[in-house]
C-alpha cells in the first residue's frame, strides 16, 4: 500500500513490514512497556552502582587488592591449582589468570610452586574479606531475602556477560565499519 492510495502523491510506504529495532524490539519482547520503562531501569541500575561502587572500593581498599585478584585468590583457596583452572572457576583467560597469579605471587599471597596454594598470608586477606562481604551479603538478603538475593546474582552476571558481548561486538563492527571506510 502506497500513500498514492489514500489521496497524497509525494511518500510511499513499502508494502513489506519492517522488523522491529531498539527500543521497538523490546517493546515487542513485552519487557518494557515504553521508553519510559526503560528510562527507570536504567535510573535503578544507575541508582545501585552509585550505592555499590563505594562499598566495592571500601573492601578493596580494606584487602589491599582489586575484585578480581580477590576472586582469583580466591579460586585458589578452593583448589585450582593451575591457571586453567582458575581461569575456568573465574571466567576469565588463562592468560589474565597468570597474571593475576603472578600479581598475587609477588604480593606474597600465593606461592606457585610446586602448584598454586594460597599462603597465610593470603588465607588472612580471604578471611578478612569473608567477613567483610559478609555484612554486605548480610544487608542485601536482608533487604530481598536468600532466593531474590541469589537470583539478583544470577541475573546482574548474566546482564554483565551480555553486555560484555555486547561490547565486543560493537568495537568488532565499529573496527570493520572504519577498515572499509578507509
Amino acid at each position: 500500500m502506497t500513500i498514492e492510495d489514500v489521496g497524497t502523491k509525494a511518500l510511499a510506504v513499502p508494502d513489506g513490514i519492517a522488523q522491529a529495532t531498539g527500543i521497538a524490539t523490546v517493546q515487542t519482547e513485552q519487557l518494557i512497556g515504553d521508553v519510559g520503562d526503560a528510562l527507570r531501569l536504567l535510573d535503578a541500575v544507575e541508582r545501585v552502582r552509585g550505592h555499590a561502587h563505594p562499598l566495592i572500593l571500601g573492601l578493596q581498599d580494606a584487602v589491599g587488592m582489586k575484585m578480581p585478584a580477590a576472586l582469583v585468590l580466591s579460586a585458589i583457596s578452593q583448589g585450582r591449582d593451575t591457571a586453567d583452572g582458575v581461569a575456568e572457576q573465574v571466567g576469565t583467560t588463562p592468560g589474565e589468570a597468570e597474571l593475576a597469579v603472578a600479581e598475587l605471587e609477588a604480593l606474597g599471597l600465593v606461592r606457585t610452586s610446586p602448584r598454586l596454594q594460597v599462603t597465610g598470608t593470603g588465607q588472612a586477606r580471604l578471611s578478612q574479606l569473608d567477613g567483610l562481604t559478609v555484612r554486605v551479603l548480610d544487608v542485601i538478603t536482608g533487604i530481598l531475602g536468600p532466593a531474590d538475593a541469589a537470583q539478583l546474582v544470577r541475573l546482574l552476571h548474566t546482564v554483565a556477560d551480555g553486555l560484555e558481548t555486547a561490547a565486543v561486538t560493537a568495537m568488532t563492527s565499529q573496527s570493520s565499519h572504519t577498515a572499509l571506510n578507509n
